[in-house]
């Protein structure tokens, strides 16, 4: 019974990875529904952005003492699948290069703390393999960045369902499969 129950859970897992297969969002920080303080949005800001971003500045973030401060955005998944978030970021330093993410109400999650620094680029979640990737379900989903340090950029936000996918520039925002 229990290798039949694997065997299903295996196929499921499978099917649903393969009807999202090849499915990009690409997102605009600068497009956040919610953008709570000390999070600002830049319009003028860092070169190599694509555009404006969202920026925690150097002094005015870190918790405890600042527990506020977060961007809200909203997207549509067209198929169900497993994906993996990318995101690209400008960390200030090594005290400088991390947010929390959630995706809808799911668990918090730590986003960050590579040790590329002063230059736009992009990192993975999840980074590691015991990580469950996000499965996200077809229809409306939001993803929340919470302050956990300052000095910390946010340009855009991409999710593939192409494990073997990495981005290397700036993305064009939309749905692409």
């Amino acid at each position: 019974m229990k290798k039949s129950m694997l065997l299903a859970g295996a196929f499921l897992c499978a099917f649903t990875a393969a009807r999202a297969a090849g499915v990009k969002i690409c997102l605009e920080a600068e497009t956040a529904e919610v953008i709570e303080a000390p999070m600002v949005l830049v319009t003028n800001g860092i070169e190599g952005a694509s555009g404006a971003y969202l920026e925690i500045p150097e002094g005015v973030g870190n918790p405890p003492k600042v527990t506020n401060g977060k961007a809200v955005l909203s997207f549509e998944v067209p198929s169900d699948g497993v994906f993996t978030l990318w995101c690209r970021v400008w960390w200030e330093g090594e005290c400088s290069n991390s947010f929390t993410g959630q995706l809808d109400d799911d668990p918090v999650f730590l986003f960050g703390e590579d040790a590329t620094y002063k230059v736009w680029h992009w990192v993975k979640y999840p980074v590691a393999r015991t990580t469950a990737p996000l499965r996200l379900s077809k229809g409306s989903h939001t993803l929340t960045f919470r302050n956990r340090e300052d000095g910390v950029r946010l340009d855009q936000i991409l999710l593939s369902a192409d494990r073997r996918f990495v981005p290397v520039d700036i993305e064009a925002p939309g749905l692409r499969k």
